[in-house]
C-alpha cells in the first residue's frame, strides 16, 4: 500500500528495503533528526521491551508533573483522583488506537493523518502540534521566571531587582542558540542532564510533602470535590502525559514490536501511579494553599533553593527538544525544501524563523504572567492537547476499522474530545474572566519570601 500527493509518500512500516528508509529520511527531516534524539541513536527495530518501557516513562513523566498538585486544589481530593484515572484510561485506548492506525499506514502522525484524509488534516495536525509544544514551552518560561526570581530573593534577602517576567528575557537569550541546532541529537546530553533534575526533583517533592504532612499534619481545607474548577483540574491532567508525540517513533525503535500494546499499558500505569502520588502528597501536605508548582511550597532553605533552581535548568534544557518539532514543521512550510547547508541567507533566515518561534512563546509567557499560570497550563491541556490526545486517534481508527462496534467506539472518543474540548475551554476562559480566589495559587514570586 502506498499512496502520493504532493510529492509525499508513505508505506507501510513492514519489512521497509534500504532505498526505502533512506528516501525517507531525506523527505523527512523533522522525523529523522526527532527519533534520533528521542531514541538516543536506537537503530529501528533493536530496542528491547525493557528499554522502550523505559524510554516511553521518559517521555510521559517530564516536567508537567509538578503542576499536579496546584490542580488538585482546583478538582478536590476525591474528584481529581477520579478525573486522573479516567483520563489515563481515555488517553491509553486512544494511545493504542494511534498505534494501530499507524501499523496499518506506517510513518509519522502528520503522515497518518494525510494518508487517511489527505494533506488539510495533515495541516491541522501540524497545527496542533505546534500549539501543544509552543505552549508547552509558554508554561515553562513562566515557571522558570518564578522559580530563579525564587531564589534571588532567597540568596539577597527578599531583595530582588526586577519582576520576575522580566527573567524570561534573560533566558530566552540563552534558549535562541540551542534553537539554531539543526541535528537535535548533537544536544542529546542535554535532555539526559534535564532527566536527572527532573528525578531529583521528584524525589525532593515527595520528601517535602512528607515531611511537611508529619511535622504539621494534613493541609488546610482540603476538599474532596470542588465543582466550581474541576474542569481546569481536567486541562491539566491531559498537559501531564505531553508524551504522546514520541509514542510512534519509540514504537519504530522496538525489536518486538507486537508487544509495543503491553509496553505501552506498563509504561501508562506506572505514569498514572507517580502522577498521583505527586498530586495526592503535595495537596495533602499544602491544602488550599498549594501553589501552581509544588516548589513553590517548600520551605526557605539551602536544599528547597537548590530543587527549584534545577528544576529551572531542567526546564530550560527541555525547551529546545519541545519546540523541535514546531522549528521544523513551520522551517518546512516557510522555506519548503531549500537547504540553507550551502547558503549563508537561507540559513540566516531559517534562524530568523526559529528565533522569532521562541521569541512568540516568551511574549505569550510575558503576557500571561505568574498569578495565572495554573489557568494558561490547563488552557494549553483543553485547547493544544486534547485534539492530539483524543481526536485525531480517533479519527485515525475510524478509518481503518472494519468492524460496527469499533468504529461506534471511535466516534464516541472523537465526540467525547470535542465535549472536553468545548468545556474545559469555557470553563478556562470564564475564569480569566470571572476570577475566583483558589488559596495559594500562584507562582513563588507572589510570596516568595512568605515562608519560614
Amino acid at each position: 500500500m502506498s499512496t502520493t500527493n504532493n510529492n509525499f509518500e508513505v508505506k507501510p512500516i513492514s519489512s521497509p528495503d534500504s532505498n526505502t528508509i533512506e528516501k525517507y529520511k531525506q523527505e523527512n527531516q523533522y522525523d529523522n533528526s526527532f527519533c534520533e534524539e528521542q531514541l538516543e541513536h536506537v537503530p529501528k527495530g533493536t530496542a528491547s521491551f525493557g528499554r522502550i518501557v523505559f524510554m516511553l516513562l521518559k517521555a510521559f513523566i517530564g516536567t508537567g508533573v509538578i503542576f499536579l498538585p496546584g490542580s488538585f486544589v482546583n478538582g478536590g481530593l476525591a474528584l481529581s483522583i477520579v478525573l486522573m484515572i479516567v483520563i489515563a484510561i481515555i488517553c491509553l485506548a486512544a494511545y493504542q488506537l494511534l498505534v494501530k492506525a499507524q501499523s496499518e499506514v506506517g510513518g509519522s502522525y502528520g503522515d497518518v493523518a494525510q494518508h487517511l484524509y489527505g494533506a488539510w488534516l495533515r495541516h491541522i495536525s501540524h497545527l496542533f502540534i505546534c500549539l501543544t509544544q509552543m505552549g508547552f514551552v509558554a508554561s515553562y518560561f513562566i515557571f522558570i521566571s518564578g522559580n530563579v526570581n525564587t531564589v534571588v530573593n532567597t540568596l539577597n534577602n527578599c531583595n530582588t531587582p526586577f519582576e520576575s517576567k522580566y527573567y524570561i528575557w534573560i533566558f530566552l537569550a540563552f534558549m535562541i542558540p540551542f534553537c539554531w541546532v539543526r541535528k537535535i541529537a548533537r544536544l542529546s546530553w542535554l535532555a539526559i542532564l534535564a532527566d536527572v533534575f527532573i528525578s531529583f526533583g521528584l524525589i525532593c517533592v515527595i520528601y517535602f510533602s512528607s515531611t511537611q504532612i508529619a511535622q504539621h499534619g494534613v493541609g488546610n481545607n482540603i476538599h474532596l470535590v470542588n465543582p466550581n474548577n474541576f474542569g481546569l483540574m481536567i486541562g491539566t491532567a491531559v498537559f501531564s502525559y505531553e508524551g504522546i508525540g514520541m509514542v510512534l517513533p519509540i514504537l519504530e525503535g522496538m525489536k518486538e514490536p507486537e508487544k509495543f500494546p503491553r509496553a505501552l499499558n506498563i509504561a501508562m500505569l506506572i505514569c498514572t501511579l507517580v502522577f498521583l502520588l505527586i498530586g495526592c502528597m503535595g495537596y495533602i501536605a499544602y491544602g488550599d494553599m498549594t501553589q501552581a508548582t509544588v516548589v513553590a511550597n517548600f520551605p526557605r532553605m539551602p536544599l528547597s533553593v537548590t530543587v527549584q533552581l534545577l528544576y529551572a535548568i531542567a526546564m530550560t534544557l527541555s525547551s529546545p527538544f519541545m519546540l523541535y518539532p514546531p522549528l521544523i514543521i513551520i522551517e518546512n512550510y516557510v522555506f519548503g525544501n531549500r537547504s540553507g547547508k550551502n547558503n549563508l541567507k537561507i540559513k540566516m533566515s531559517k534562524n530568523l524563523v526559529r528565533t522569532l518561534v521562541v521569541t512568540v512563546c516568551a511574549i505569550v509567557s510575558f503576557c500571561v504572567g505568574a498569578s495565572n499560570l495554573d489557568k494558561f497550563v490547563s488552557l494549553v491541556g483543553s485547547v493544544a492537547c486534547m485534539p492530539i490526545s483524543f481526536i485525531f486517534p480517533g479519527l485515525f481508527h475510524y478509518k481503518i476499522a472494519t468492524k460496527r462496534i469499533t468504529k461506534i467506539g471511535d466516534i464516541a472518543l472523537i465526540v467525547f474530545g470535542f465535549g472536553i474540548l468545548i468545556y474545559t475551554m469555557y470553563v478556562n476562559i470564564d475564569s480569566w474572566v470571572n476570577p475566583v480566589a483558589t488559596g495559594g495559587i500562584a507562582l513563588p514570586s507572589a510570596n516568595a519570601c512568605g515562608y519560614e
